[in-house]
């Protein structure tokens, strides 16, 4: 059995969409952190989580929750994703487009990634 080290994330970012050359560099388009709908309930039809990971080693699932703040009602999650750190060293990127996500009412979400089922980082959605 090959042994496995939990990464830690660099930085959690929301953004429109990625344009990129595999293990080369991608571009983020569209950074954002909050939004604002004409109404209540918000369907966002798309947006990716996209995060920077280091440190972990081995094969791993990579899932995020998106929850709301105030009450941590558990609104959406991902499909959990394989990453493969070769090296501790080495930085990994994970992107996931969400789809159809629906945001009951304004305030505070939280976008939080796991990694092997433990939380290793969140950034905030504001919806305003």
């Amino acid at each position: 059995m090959s042994a496995s080290v939990s990464p830690v994330a660099k930085a959690v970012y929301l953004c429109d969409g990625t344009l990129g050359i595999p293990h080369q560099k991608t571009d983020l388009m569209g950074l954002f952190n909050a939004i604002r709908p004409p109404k209540y309930p918000h369907i966002l039809p798309s947006f990716v989580v996209f995060a920077q990971m280091n440190g972990g080693l081995g094969q791993m699932s990579v899932y995020a929750d998106i929850r709301m703040a105030k009450t941590g009602e558990l609104l959406y999650t991902t499909e959990p994703k394989t990453i493969h750190f070769p090296t501790r060293h080495r930085v990994v990127q994970y992107a996931y487009t969400i789809t159809q996500c629906r945001f009951p009412q304004k305030g505070l979400y939280l976008v939080e990634l796991f990694c092997r089922g433990q939380w290793i980082a969140d950034t905030a959605l504001e919806l305003l």
